[in-house]
């Protein structure tokens, strides 16, 4: 009898390791494993690994408690190192549009080229002021030293790394399931970075992301460290709420002095159990309709837990199961 091919969908936080084992038969996905573990404080730093050893423990005592079985693992980015950028360039045939993408791509990316990974997607076709057609791509650029990092860390740890992608692309894969060809934006904090995307359909229209600002990184900070006991104080819940709110509200408007037809929805993602304080209170202020997205409910009647904070996993193992 042929071996199930399963794989393990993982993010990495400075807080923390989430990961979900992903098998799919006869066209439905299952889940073999999940689970999450704390870091300690100094083993991931702005999206880099610091602590190969301390890391390596951590993330073998997570596979290991949680009864994960393969060693196939694809990991899901989102942090200051991986830029979006969304980029125009002159419609070409299909074959040529890589090559104008890489070539071109260094125009976008404040970063010297060699020192990143360039990949894009394709987000529509618009036309210039002249009608001339054009190819809309939202570009993808992580640096290298980071990619090489996990990749020889996961490694060391008898781990075989078949793909690297976005965590926040993963999402927008998990929203596209319920929303069908709804036009809809996405905030998504993380301790790292703070994203806005929206989407209509497969397409994307606008993505911003922003490092977190000095004056908010600590509160930031506390806010996921503490998620998971509720030990983050009152003022970092203040502090967080008044940085997603001012950021939003700009970026809303923003997007509707570009765009005619607004969003049917934003969804708000932020992996701390603080969300269920936070989206009251951006309700309140921004006067928008925002939800927390239920990811995946097929599958939720597997899961242990809410598969919200494994949606990032799961998009990720998705994606490779479907090569």
């Amino acid at each position: 009898m042929a071996k199930v091919k399963s794989i393990i969908g993982c993010e990495i936080t400075t807080n923390e390791i989430r990961a979900v084992e992903l098998t799919k038969a006869d066209g439905a996905y299952s889940i073999l494993a999940m689970g999450y573990i704390p870091l300690e404080e100094g083993i991931v730093e702005e999206g880099f690994i610091r602590d190969a050893d301390r890391f390596n423990t951590a993330i073998t005592e997570l596979l290991s408690s949680g009864n994960f079985q393969t060693t196939d693992v694809a990991i899901g980015v989102n942090n200051e190192n991986l830029l979006m950028r969304f980029a125009a360039f002159p419609k070409v045939d299909s074959d040529k549009l890589r090559n104008m993408v890489l070539l071109q791509a260094q125009e976008f990316i404040p970063i010297p080229i060699q020192e990143m990974e360039v990949d894009y997607v394709v987000a529509g076709e618009t036309k210039e002021e002249d009608e001339a057609p054009q190819t809309n791509v939202m570009l993808l650029a992580a640096r290298r030293q980071m990619l090489e990092g996990y990749i020889n860390i996961f490694t060391a740890s008898k781990l075989q790394v078949v793909e690297i992608d976005s965590s926040l692309l993963s999402y927008c894969r998990g929203i596209n399931e319920i929303c069908g060809g709804a036009k809809y934006g996405i905030v998504n904090l993380t301790d790292d970075v703070l994203n806005f995307i929206v989407v209509h359909g497969n397409e994307i229209s606008m993505v911003r992301s922003i490092t977190i600002p000095e004056k908010s990184q600590k509160a930031v900070s506390n806010i996921f460290k503490g998620s998971r006991d509720m030990s983050y104080s009152e003022e970092d819940l203040e502090t967080v709420i008044s940085l997603l709110t001012s950021e939003t509200s700009s970026t809303i408007s923003y997007y509707a002095m570009q765009n005619s037809i607004p969003m049917d929805k934003i969804y708000f993602i932020m992996n701390s159990t603080a969300t269920e304080r936070v989206l009251p209170a951006l309700r309140e202020n921004l006067y928008v309709d925002m939800e927390i997205p239920n990811f995946y409910p097929a599958l939720q009647a597997e899961a242990t837990v809410p598969l919200g904070e494994y949606a990032g996993c799961i998009g990720i193992a998705i994606s490779s199961l479907e090569g």
